[in-house]
């Protein structure tokens, strides 16, 4: 894969990319940080990539690990203040929104991957397996714990 068309393949991404990593940290700036040293780190490790049929889910496995290790991190080192939502005019950011953002960020680490694929992403449930490494059933399970979860934190009602 030349640089030209790793650059374009990951141009086609970026927004799915972008709003897969919004969530963990509810910051703009952010998440676009995180776009932009997952994709470095993509682009260093291009050849590593043994069949360019799976670019985007090799893609987006690099953006979550490189997310939880920054928010693992981030998570230590924030002070009180920085614990506002930033976010720009760009972002049309409700209430329920910004709620429902807290709420899957407080998620256990194997849920909020596949809600924030799921539902951030658009991904299915057997790319969600894919990419994470798991079976489908399991992602399956994990999507409905997850929405349980969330409908249970936010008071909606469960099924």
């Amino acid at each position: 894969m030349t640089d030209e068309e790793f650059f374009n393949r990951v141009e086609k991404i970026r927004k799915k990319m972008f709003a897969i990593a919004y969530p963990y940290f509810k910051s703009e700036s952010m998440a676009i940080d995180m776009v932009d040293e997952a994709i470095y780190k993509g682009f260093l490790k291009k050849r590593a990539l043994r069949e360019e049929s799976f670019f985007e889910t090799w893609m987006i496995r690099i953006l979550m690990n490189t997310c939880a290790t920054n928010y693992k991190r981030s998570v230590r080192h924030k002070s009180f203040e920085e614990y506002d939502v930033e976010h720009s005019s760009d972002l049309d950011l409700t209430t329920e929104k910004i709620e429902l953002m807290d709420a899957v960020s407080r998620l256990p680490d194997d849920l909020r991957k596949v809600i924030t694929l799921k539902y951030f992403g658009g991904y299915t449930t057997q790319e969600i397996a894919d990419t994470l490494k798991i079976p489908a059933g399991t992602a399956a399970s994990r999507i409905r714990r997850a929405i349980e979860q969330l409908r249970h934190e936010l008071g909606g009602e469960t099924e």
